[in-house]
């Protein structure tokens, strides 16, 4: 749906993890976009077609309650959302630790040309995964950090 709206972004997380040879289970898909104004509208536009709501809003979706979730706080805010679609768990991630830029990360990110969905998916280069990871420290992260390099140790 991201690609179908032409928003530029970079895949980050569990799912990375298992495109650089590591499969394990992950709850949702982590992106960081590129962060100028108009990628960040056709973002929202994606969002608004897969019924997105912050994760905080969603268990409080009484008719009373104000959804506070917006164009401007998105561009503005520039903070991290974790959301809920229609299709699962999407955290938008604007600012991540271990990371300079999205210039940065998009310029050693990995690109993956799937047949059946028609366009190309860039993931995050291993390194960045690492300094991402090795930043985060949990005990999840570490685990990561060790599957990838024995994984790379393995191609090469």
């Amino acid at each position: 749906m991201l690609r179908e709206h032409e928003v530029d972004f970079v895949v980050i997380g569990g799912l990375a993890v298992a495109l650089h040879g590591y499969v394990r289970a992950t709850k949702d898909v982590d992106i960081v976009p590129e962060d100028s104004r108009d990628n960040l509208t056709r973002l929202w536009d994606a969002l608004t077609d897969l019924e997105a709501q912050p994760a905080e809003l969603a268990e409080f979706r009484a008719e009373e309650m104000p959804v506070t979730f917006s164009l401007d706080g998105l561009i503005e805010g520039g903070g991290n959302w974790i959301l809920h679609t229609r299709l699962g768990r999407l955290d938008v991630m604007q600012w991540v630790a271990g990371v300079e830029s999205y210039a940065d990360l998009r310029a050693s990110a990995a690109r993956v040309d799937e047949e059946s969905i028609g366009y190309p998916i860039w993931v995050a280069g291993r390194d960045d995964l690492i300094a991402m990871k090795e930043a985060a420290g949990r005990d999840i992260d570490r685990i990561d950090i060790t599957a990838l390099r024995m994984a790379q140790g393995l191609e090469q």
